[in-house]
C-alpha cells in the first residue's frame, strides 16, 4: 500500500463515518439503540472492549467470525 492509497482510505472513512474513540465506543456500548458500526467496510457488533489496549472484540453481522481490534478502526456510519 502506498501512502496516497492510505490517505484515500482514512478519507473514505471520515467522509462515510465516524472514526471511534473511547468516549463515543462508550456512548454506544452502554446505549440501548441500534448503532451502524464497521470494521473494513462490513458491519460489527461489540462484544467487548480492552480499555487497556484500546481494543475492542467483535463479531461480524455477516457470519460468524470474531476479532480483536484497534478501536480507532471501527467507524460508525452516519449516512
Amino acid at each position: 500500500m502506498n501512502i496516497s492509497q492510505f490517505f484515500g482510505y482514512t478519507l473514505l472513512k471520515v467522509i462515510g463515518g465516524i472514526i471511534m474513540d473511547m468516549k463515543r465506543i462508550n456512548q454506544i456500548v452502554n446505549n440501548d439503540q441500534k448503532f451502524d458500526i464497521f470494521y473494513d467496510d462490513r458491519p460489527v457488533w461489540i462484544q467487548e472492549l480492552d480499555y487497556g489496549n484500546q481494543t475492542a472484540k467483535i463479531g461480524f453481522v455477516d457470519n460468524f467470525e470474531e476479532r480483536d481490534v484497534f478501536i480507532k478502526d471501527l467507524y460508525e456510519d452516519i449516512n
